[in-house]
This record gives structure tokens, sequence and C-alpha cells, in this order.
């Protein structure tokens, strides 16, 4: 990378925009990234297998870093100006590894994918999709109407609980709210447009809410306030034929009760899209949690693939564009999750 640059975040770029893509979920989005530029930008792609000398040499050539992770040291990078995640959790950048200068971005785009997930499930767990087409499948009218087969159930009129009401909390409200059901809200902080809930409680009210639920949808951010947020105690809490529909984070629930919770009927079942354990180079393809919920019935599983859209991804990317020109404007950057100090 070569040409001019600047070291002071609020000053514009009269050079090309230095970037780096960092990671196997990064670097093969540089078409997009081609796409959707309008100005003028130097790139250099490092993926996950790349030599760290290669790796930090690009950190440090680099006015912006996008990213999902920045687990590296990196405080001589003086002139690294923004780390965009290309992710709305950003708890895998470790901004003590950054220069007090750099300012960290995340990036959603994610919420609609999100909201569908949770309104198929709900629909496929209330229909009981799942078993009628498995059953069928195999040869059975079990399920018919034709044979006097048993009742489903359906969503409308039933309630259904969003914890958290950030971006994907509040488009999934607005999915399901169309479809009839009584849509209650738990969060730190209320949204300004409530209008897609019947009621908002605070989070210190968590455990009234709980009470009242259906279907309990987690869609709030892992911080330390929220880990183990639904323990043992609060699963008791919901109603026995309720079920917990997790997109959060995995540890936002405590793995071990949600296990006990679902093979003793402590509640009706779970649908679980994040989990507490991930691929890694040493471990391609782990089971996903200490606990084998892949052999009980009442679980929808997926592999944290609820929102993995290919408009996602797009919108995602208009996001990371619109600040890495914000940047070589020096205008204010959008989404900012730590400032960084000039």
């Amino acid at each position: 990378m070569t040409g001019p640059r600047s070291t002071d975040p609020t000053r514009p770029l009269h050079g090309a925009l230095r970037v780096a893509l960092l990671g196997d979920l990064v670097v093969p989005n540089l078409p997009r990234l081609r796409a959707k530029v309008d100005f003028p930008i130097e790139v250099s792609c490092v993926p996950a297998a790349a030599p760290a000398v290669e790796r930090d040499a690009a950190i440090r050539a680099a006015d912006a870093v996008v990213t999902t992770a920045f687990p590296w040291p990196a405080t001589d990078a003086h002139g690294l100006r923004l780390v965009q995640v290309q992710a709305a959790g950003w708890e895998k950048v470790d901004t003590a590894c950054l220069p007090a200068t750099t300012t960290v971005c995340n990036a959603f785009g994610h919420a609609r994918a999100a909201a569908e997930y949770a309104l198929m499930t709900m629909l496929m767990w209330t229909h009981r999709w799942k078993a009628v087409e498995d059953d069928f499948r195999a040869g059975s009218w079990a399920w018919s109407g034709a044979v006097s087969g048993p009742f489903r159930n359906e969503l409308n009129s039933r309630t259904v609980g969003v914890v958290g009401l950030g971006h994907m909390g509040r488009e999934i409200a607005s999915r399901v709210h169309a479809m009839g059901v009584r849509v209650l809200g738990c969060a730190r902080t209320a949204p300004a447009d409530a209008s897609a809930f019947d009621h908002v409680y605070p989070l210190a009210q968590l455990d009234a809410f709980l009470t009242q639920c259906d279907f309990v949808i987690l869609a709030i951010a892992l911080t330390p306030e929220t880990t183990a947020l639904i323990d043992a105690r609060r699963l008791g809490l919901m109603r026995r034929d309720a079920v917990l529909v997790n997109l959060a984070r995995g540890p936002v629930v405590e793995e071990r009760a949600l296990y006990e919770a679902l093979t003793g009927g402590t509640i009706a079942g779970a649908v679980i899209d994040v989990w507490w354990r991930y691929p890694s180079a040493s471990d391609p393809s782990p089971r996903p949690s200490d606990f084998p919920f892949h052999t009980l019935p009442n679980v929808m599983m997926t592999p944290h693939s609820s929102q993995w859209t290919e408009q996602m991804m797009d919108r995602r990317w208009d996001m990371v564009v619109s600040n890495l020109r914000r940047l070589h404007r020096g205008e204010p950057l959008a989404d900012v999750v730590r400032a960084g100090r000039a």
C-alpha cells in the first residue's frame, strides 16, 4: 500500500483509503467491496492461514481493517483509524490490542433474515411440520384430517416474548405482530417506536415477563450482565408448554440448565441457532455443546445459520462501505461501539 495518509481520524484522506480485509469470513467479500465503492481505495486481503508477519504488516499499513475478530496486539499501528466489524457482535475485538485513536464500529443487516427464521420456526413448531412431513414421507397418513388424525395448533392468539429490542428484536416483533399474536418485549431500554408490542417490560422485570410467554425469543447482546441470563431458576418460571428460541448467543442461556429443563419437562422445547462451542482449526466439526441436544426430540437446532443469507451480507456490506466512505471523507462514523480518541 502506498500514497499519502493522515493519522488524524477527523480529517479526510486525499489519497486512496487503505483497507485490509482480515479472515476467511471477510476476504471472500472483496467482490462486494469492489462493486460498491465510489472512492479511491487500496485493498489487501489476509486469509486466516496467512503468516502473522503478513497480517501484522497489513494492519500497520491500513487506515481501516474489516474483520470479525481482532485479538492481535497492534498498539503500534498508529495510522489505523477504524476497525470495522463485519458483524453485529463485536465481543471478539480486544480493544486493548488497538491504539487509543482507533474507532471500532459494527454492522447489521441481519434483522430481516433473523425475523423470518423466528417466524418460520414458530410456525413449524405449532403446526408440527417436521413430524408431519417425516411421517408422510415414510408412508403414513396418521396426521391427516382424512383419517381423523391429531389436531395441531396455530400461531395466532399465542403470546410471543422478545428479549432484546435492538435491530433484530424489533424486526422479529413486527413480523410476528402481523400473525395476530400478542407480542411482549423485554429490554434494558424501551424502543422509541413500540407499536409492534402490546407491552414492553424493563429487563429488571424479566421474571414476570417469562411467566406470560408461549415463545420466548432471545435477541439480546452478550455482555457480562446477560451471560447466563436464562438460568435454571428462570427456565423454571416459564410455562411448561413454552418454547425457548435462542438467536442471541449461546452463553446467554446456561447450558446445563437448558438441557435439564428440556429433558425434565420444565419447558416444552427449544429452537437453538447459537451455541457454546464453534469450529476451530484444531476441531473443524465439533459438537456444539457438552450436552447431547442433538438426541432430544423437542429441540430444533441449526448451526448459527438463521441470519446467513445473500441479502443479509449485501446489506451488511452496504453499511461497511458507507463507513469506509465516511472515513475517507472525514465524516462521523456510524454504529460506533468504541470511539477512538484524537
